[in-house]
């Protein structure tokens, strides 16, 4: 009876998976989950058999890499029926799981202040890494500050990404006639395809660094990065108040000769409202009681850490996170 209970849930997980595509930008989230999905995520306090389904990123990112060795752990020591979603990333996750469609998603924490982010739905479970903005180029295109993208083509990142909202937010802030920048909506891998292949000139990329797509087109291609200026670093600081001021360190990527200024942000991930707190509880317990197994899978998750896993993040943490936190030692919610 227990086996055929199994094989129903992954059924239903493979059917859920198999049929949410969400890399083309015209399709719509559909509908929230199903009452046996609810049923299947809710039932009972432990995390055995339980459904969870994390919404990640780009395959290429760091987002769905982490999102792929939380889905393991979350099966090898809660013993869950965990998947991930290959989605566009941080908007896109946010409303996926207030809308139940997930019950875990990636997220940086300036989308959370958008207005189309419900928060009243969502809840931190921790905060994690940074992601750094990094603006790259080739040495052939002769591009070595913002002022000279104009009439350039620019890849800004895919529609529900936190990449596009950043670049958006840091062109604004320049005094580039906007109508004369060719922007392209890709993904990180399509960028750095097409940054190899000429069919555009500069490529926006937020994510932990280093990246996977960047590094490896630096060991082909001669790139160069486009620092962000301190004046804009401060207005953008001054007006979301979410932004750090960093850089990206000269041993990142081959063929770098210095560190570039930049800004970072800081990722946390999040689960709805109606998460049980047992179940809260399990997953961010499981985080860090094997916290060195994610950090293994990539080197942004080094800087994952209990002692700032409620800092910087501006959302209500869930119960159930906070009382392992309690438990820790680590009170603090901001």
């Amino acid at each position: 009876m227990k086996n055929g209970a199994l094989f129903i849930k992954v059924a239903v997980l493979f059917c859920f998976m198999a049929g949410c595509s969400f890399m083309n930008e015209q399709q719509e989230i559909s509908k929230p989950a199903t009452l046996i999905q609810r049923q299947l995520i809710s039932e009972g306090q432990d995390l055995k058999n339980r459904l969870l389904i994390i919404a990640t990123g780009d395959m290429s990112g760091v987002y769905y890499s982490l999102g792929q060795r939380l889905s393991n752990m979350f099966e090898k020591y809660n013993g869950a029926v965990s998947g991930t979603q290959v989605t566009h990333a941080s908007i896109e996750n946010t409303e996926l799981v207030s809308l139940h469609r997930a019950e875990i998603g990636f997220t940086s924490v300036d989308v959370l202040d958008l207005p189309e982010t419900d928060k009243s739905k969502l809840r931190a479970l921790t905060a994690l890494y940074s992601n750094f903005v990094q603006i790259v180029t080739t040495k052939q295109n002769d591009i070595d500050s913002l002022e000279d993208l104009v009439g350039k083509r620019i890849s800004v990142g895919t529609t529900g990404s936190g990449t596009r909202l950043m670049a958006e937010r840091i062109l604004l802030e320049t005094d580039l006639p906007l109508d004369q920048l060719n922007l392209s909506y890709l993904s990180f891998s399509q960028s750095a395809e097409a940054l190899q292949n000429g069919t555009i000139d500069a490529a926006f990329f937020s994510s932990g660094i280093p990246n996977n797509e960047i590094a490896f087109i630096s060991r082909q291609t001669e790139l160069s990065f486009i620092p962000i200026p301190e004046d804009i670093i401060e207005r953008l600081q001054e007006q979301y108040g979410v932004y750090t001021s960093n850089e990206i360190p000269s041993d990142t990527y081959k063929g770098m000769k210095k560190s570039v200024q930049t800004i970072s942000i800081k990722n946390v991930l999040v689960t709805y409202d109606e998460m049980s707190d047992q179940h809260a509880y399990n997953l961010v317990k499981t985080l860090y009681e094997h916290l060195p197994e994610l950090q293994h899978t990539h080197p942004a998750a080094s800087d994952i850490s209990i002692e700032e896993a409620t800092k910087q993040v501006p959302l209500d943490f869930h119960s159930g996170a906070m009382k392992y936190f309690s438990e820790q030692g680590i009170i603090e919610n901001q």
